[in-house]
């Protein structure tokens, strides 16, 4: 570690509650500080300016709720970085981890700005429709993970919220703008727990520009066309409009923090078509979805899948982006709560995963078949381990 950069590691103890501590060996067994390292010094072409980076942090404080007096503190860091480096003012993601260890002394705060540069790094690839290499999103996620597993002490909160469409997400950069989303980059996750939403809701739409960079794990995309129709018995779905409540007020105006969306059904009914799919995502991979088309993800209810997600209105933004649903209902409401699962337990799941699959890549299946067995957080071992002695039978 020549350049003395500071890498984000999850606590080895376990996140959920009644897991065992101690010698449990966990993912960081498989994944090493020098390995992370590497994914930041030979991933890192896009250089990052202050006042982008100044950006993202807005939008990590608002999906945080980071107090004033911790954010004001690492917004002066981020311009004084600037001011510093005037020859070269943008910096690579390692440079600027390098500066936020010598910059920020508060752990919290490393973490919130380590957060940020991984956001504005992946932002920046989006933006330049550069492909993501399974490099960067090494270093993107490890600087993620790293905030999320770390144990906040001065108010800033990484928080977990159930999707209607049966997947968990953690918020790591909200930007709104007139009520809509401007930029929002959230971390998803479908646990192997046969939640899957309402199936009838399962076909959406999004207002902006969505794009997703595969973790772990394996899902499928369907594509579909939506012909209006004037006769119910023509038709096989209606429109819905979406709404979502932060328990002050429900309404069409996005919320960071909600309690709860519901949709409502439109009157407006026509014929779905699927016209595409299914196309299956796996690791490092990546996708989009252009704003207002429809479509759906599906994922085995046994199985794990993890993503790092963005909504960019700067790519396509369309104010009225329906979801489909049954032609004769009248409404459905999905809770956020996730009941009882935390952030830091869901990204350890995901290191774990991650690891695995790297460890039956390489052919390593006794060590993958251990990992299977002592993880105390690997999700749905039986499955898993079933596929490692499947390989090991046929070895």
């Amino acid at each position: 570690m020549k350049d003395n950069t500071v890498v984000p590691q999850a606590p080895t103890e376990a996140t959920q509650p009644g897991t065992p501590t101690g010698n449990s060996r966990t993912c960081s067994d498989y994944i090493t500080i020098s390995m992370l390292l590497k994914a930041m010094q030979i991933s890192s072409e896009c250089k990052i300016l202050p006042a982008e980076l100044s950006r993202v942090f807005s939008g990590v404080v608002v999906a945080t709720k980071t107090p004033e007096d911790v954010a004001t503190p690492i917004h002066q860091w981020i311009s004084s970085c600037g001011n510093k480096n005037t020859s070269a003012t943008a910096l690579l993601p390692h440079e600027w981890c390098k500066e936020a260890t010598l910059g920020l002394a508060h752990e919290d705060s490393q973490q919130l700005a380590r957060v940020a540069i991984g956001v504005a790094f992946l932002r920046g690839k989006s933006r330049n429709e550069q492909s993501a290499t399974p490099a960067d999103l090494a270093m993107i996620w490890g600087l993620v993970r790293g905030a999320i597993t770390h144990s906040m002490t001065t108010g800033p909160r990484f928080n977990a919220a159930r999707s209607s469409q049966g997947f968990l997400s953690v918020a790591l950069c909200s930007l709104l703008k007139d009520g809509n989303i401007d930029e929002l980059y959230r971390f998803h996750i479908w646990l192997p727990d046969g939640q899957r939403g309402d199936r009838n809701f399962a076909v959406h739409s999004h207002q902006a520009f969505a794009q997703s960079w595969i973790l772990a794990g394996e899902g499928k995309d369907y594509r579909y066309s939506f012909e209006p129709v004037e006769n119910m018995e023509d038709a096989t779905h209606a429109q819905y409009a979406l709404s979502w409540s932060d328990n002050k007020n429900t309404s069409t105006t996005y919320k960071t923090h909600q309690t709860s969306s519901t949709v409502v059904n439109t009157g407006k009914l026509g014929r779905t078509t699927p016209i595409e799919g299914p196309t299956v995502h796996t690791r490092d991979m990546s996708y989009s979805i252009p704003s207002a088309k429809y479509h759906s993800t599906e994922v085995a209810p046994d199985g794990f899948h993890a993503t790092l997600f963005v909504f960019d209105s700067h790519r396509g933004f369309v104010k009225d982006a329906p979801v489909l649903g049954p032609k004769d209902s009248e409404s459905s409401t999905q809770f956020r709560d996730p009941a009882g699962v935390t952030p830091a337990a869901l990204a350890n799941m995901v290191e774990t995963m991650r690891s695995w699959e790297l460890l039956m890549e390489q052919g390593k299946f006794e060590e993958a078949l251990k990992l299977c067995e002592s993880a105390p957080d690997f999700p749905n071992t039986a499955r898993y381990k079933q596929q490692v002695l499947g390989q090991l039978g046929n070895g």
